[in-house]
């Protein structure tokens, strides 16, 4: 197995991590520094990404909170108007749905 990149620098990365997706852009000497998305994303045909609606983002975008909600409660969270980011795979509040009723599920 190589330790050389898969492209020549500078590109951008998406790591998964526990909080979500991020974006690192590799510079040409190797290191990492945090960046946005890149104005465009490629996602296999078939794929959840390429067959959904763009994940929400929490500035600006679609999610208003993100929920830790269990999976026995799932039904009860759905219904009171929370959605679910197959990406991020986390629930999330929109915008324009009061918070109050999600109190217990918004992470601390």
């Amino acid at each position: 197995m190589t330790t050389e990149p898969p492209f020549a620098p500078p590109y951008k990365l998406a790591i998964d991590t526990p909080e979500g997706r991020r974006w690192v852009e590799v510079l040409a000497d190797g290191s990492q520094v945090d960046s946005t998305p890149p104005a465009t994303t490629l996602a296999p045909p078939g794929s959840a990404s390429s067959t959904s609606s763009a994940p929400p983002r929490s500035a600006g975008g679609k999610a208003q909170a993100f929920l830790n909600v269990p999976y026995a409660e799932k039904d009860e969270a759905k219904q009171l108007g929370a959605r679910w980011d197959p990406a991020r795979k986390k629930w999330y509040v929109p915008h324009g749905v009061d918070l109050q009723p999600f109190s217990r599920w918004t992470a601390t």
